[in-house]
């Protein structure tokens, strides 16, 4: 009887069969591991009837094949089944009025980051921090001192995160909190300001929420449309953060292996934002995606090129 780490070798024979480019080997792998049995030791079922990890390596062949529909397919399906999260997408008609009035309120000008763990504080941060400073706004960079300070630490959630190393479900935890209690705006530190002649307010409307879509379209649920929630605008005390977090704990319980992004990102951002309505960002909005740990000469031509092109204000650059 197979156990996970049978799995975890398969898996990882395919990957460097698809790396070799021997399709038909890794085709063949991965019907033969989807007969096996106890692939719960894969993770959490997807709305395909998948195990995640399996589904992941079907979509992995779809890419390495060059096979756009599938791809497409695998991409829009690697999501828990919809009725798992319908629940904290539902509203009462006292929410929803709670939610369109918060909707109609200014969000403050304050721009908020989390850096946590021993890595060095990414260059990014002292960069929005001058840009608040041209700009009229507050900057804050919240450390782990700080979010113990707010008393966050404390939550259960986070702080198993913490404790487990996953950092970026213990920043997402983090930033609703902040969110809920004070509003603003909050950035990933993997965004660089693409600009610094203009900034937030001459771009987008300042009120209620407002976040951007992802590429890529997944079955939320609640339509297509996948919101990132590495940035995120709002007035303090909207209804959405708070469903948020109160939906944390039971989803951790029912989905212990699901990876961040389903648990405690985007996807769950996404199923309770999308209860309500929700301002998108332009377009081009974020200016450009560059390589992780690109030269900062790259960065700079960026800037160039979104100032001379007057695009966007954001480029994803993960200086780390």
């Amino acid at each position: 009887m197979p156990d996970k780490a049978n799995f975890d070798e398969t898996l990882a024979d395919i990957r460097r069969l698809l790396a070799q480019k021997d399709f038909v080997s890794a085709q063949d792998r991965l019907a033969r591991l989807s007969a096996e049995e106890d692939q719960h030791l894969m993770g959490e079922v997807t709305a395909l009837g998948l195990p995640r990890r399996l589904h992941s390596a079907y979509l992995r062949l779809a890419k390495a094949k060059g096979d756009a529909v599938a791809k497409a397919g695998y991409q829009f399906l690697l999501v828990p089944p919809p009725e798992i999260f319908a629940p904290y997408g539902r509203f009462s008609p006292d929410e929803r009025r709670a939610i369109a009035q918060k909707n109609r309120e200014a969000v403050p000008r304050l721009i908020h980051q989390i850096w946590i763990g021993n890595r060095q504080v990414p260059p990014a941060t002292d960069a929005w921090r001058q840009h608040a400073e041209a700009n009229g706004y507050v900057y804050r960079l919240w450390r782990e001192a700080d979010l113990e300070a707010e008393g966050i630490d404390a939550d259960p959630i986070f702080r198993r995160m913490l404790e487990d190393g996953d950092y970026p479900g213990a920043v997402d935890v983090a930033r609703y909190f902040i969110l809920s209690r004070v509003g603003g705006i909050y950035l990933d530190c993997d965004f660089y300001p693409a600009r610094d002649d203009i900034s937030f307010a001459d771009i987008l409307p300042m009120v209620g929420l407002t976040a951007f879509a992802e590429e890529t379209p997944r079955l939320t649920g609640q339509g297509s449309v996948l919101l990132a929630n590495s940035f995120i605008a709002t007035p303090p005390g909207h209804p959405v953060f708070e469903r948020i977090l109160q939906a944390l704990p039971e989803i951790a319980e029912r989905l212990p292996r699901a990876p961040a992004w389903w648990g405690t990102g985007p996807l769950i951002f996404s199923v309770v934002a999308r209860a309500g309505s929700v301002t998108l960002a332009g377009a081009d909005f974020v200016a450009a995606l560059l390589a992780d740990r690109a030269d900062f000469s790259v960065v700079e031509e960026a800037r160039a090129e979104a100032s001379a092109k007057g695009d966007g204000l954001l480029i994803a650059w993960k200086s780390w």
